[in-house]
């Protein structure tokens, strides 16, 4: 298909290569060797400079809904048929091709649409704007659209409701989806909506700079193309944003040193952090409280290192889907596959890169998978 082909065959190599060679378009396996390839996404969509170029995932196992959440414009299962390569391929050229992008907002309230459209118009984006589901269904039926933002609260439909018939439509297409909302959502109805939307937003006082930087995403707005006052409101937004907000961490490490910088850069996103200096204590932690996000777990402590102490976490059933991440001083493929086998998610070795150690909590953090459905 006549495109310049650069080959990468780990996740750091990859990302590496991303930063050396600006690509136009990435196809990323999920399953690498040293990786999920989510990190890799999630990095890349965390950095102003790549977060434009639009990545096609791919894997053996169902990631789907994790990849289009995260900002892949498409996902295939593998093993895939020549045909299928080629059909990525040109979907990706189409993205990274197309010059104008289109935008349905969908509230019902006139002087804040009005202040959205204004919000995210720019040269290249064309906004359609509706105050009702039966207008939105409309417009989907007779254009394509590469994002909606949607209020749950409309006149003759709840956004929820809307979700579900546009996923029983013919459409030409659904789009990413992003919820921005004044409502306050318990646990089911988030995971309901996330069944069909990439984001939640909850309007509020930082909400607009965060509605630019989503859409910016799915729309894969290059940050040379924004304009400055554009790039200052991403900005703002990354600044506030705090990752780890009310998120309990377990940090299991009999190292001092690393027990303080570990936390200290955790607590400054927003996390709590409960410590346990073996794998002796990282159990009577969890039996104190079984309300924990995530894992950090050393890998060489004395009494009971990292290995037997996931082994014994993941023989009691209430943790089976607790993120574990092993934090290792070794590196080599056999540590790595030593520490799936005993069961943990993924790993990271030391020295501690921060930037990718935030990127592996954001993948395996709970409710960063969500629920299958989305109609691509």
């Amino acid at each position: 298909m006549h495109f310049q082909c650069i080959v990468a065959q780990s996740a750091d190599e990859g990302l590496q290569m991303v930063m050396d060679h600006s690509p136009d378009a990435i196809l990323l396996d999920i399953k690498l060797p040293d990786h999920l390839g989510l990190t890799v996404l999630d990095r890349l969509k965390s950095n102003t400079k790549t977060r434009h170029i639009p990545v096609f995932a791919m894997s053996a196992d169902d990631y789907k809904e994790a990849a289009l959440r995260m900002g892949a414009i498409g996902f295939t299962s593998k093993p895939m048929e020549r045909e299928m390569i080629g059909q990525m391929i040109s979907k990706l050229e189409q993205k990274f091709t197309q010059k104008v992008n289109q935008v349905l907002i969908v509230e019902d309230d006139e002087l804040l649409r009005t202040s959205m459209s204004k919000l995210i118009s720019a040269e290249g984006i064309e906004i359609t704007s509706v105050a009702n589901a039966k207008d939105a269904i409309k417009e989907l039926k007779n254009k394509v659209f590469d994002c909606m933002v949607l209020d749950l609260r409309l006149p003759d439909m709840s956004g929820a409701d809307l979700l579900e018939s546009m996923s029983k439509q013919k459409l030409p297409t659904f789009p990413p989806v992003i919820i921005y909302t004044g409502s306050s959502l318990n646990y089911d109805e988030e995971m309901n909506l996330r069944r069909f939307s990439r984001s939640i937003i909850v309007k509020g006082v930082h909400s607009p700079e965060r509605l630019l930087d989503e859409v910016s995403i799915f729309l894969h707005l290059a940050e040379v193309d924004m304009s400055v006052e554009h790039r200052k409101l991403i900005e703002k937004s990354h600044n506030q944003v705090q990752d780890l907000d009310n998120k309990k961490i377990l940090l299991v490490d009999d190292d001092i040193r690393n027990i303080f910088a570990l936390t200290s850069a955790l607590e400054h996103k927003g996390a709590s952090i409960i410590v346990a200096r073996n794998g002796i204590e990282a159990l009577e932690k969890l039996d104190l409280d079984a309300n924990l996000d995530l894992v950090l777990m050393d890998v060489m402590m004395p009494e009971m290192d990292g290995y037997e102490a996931t082994r014994r976490i993941r023989q009691q059933k209430k943790f089976a889907n607790l993120p574990i991440i092993a934090v290792t001083a070794k590196a080599m493929k056999e540590d790595y596959e030593k520490c799936i086998e005993s069961g943990m998610n993924d790993y990271i070795s030391k020295p501690v890169e921060l930037d990718k150690l935030f990127s592996l909590i954001r993948v395996w953090m709970p409710k960063m998978i969500s629920p299958k459905n989305v109609n691509d």
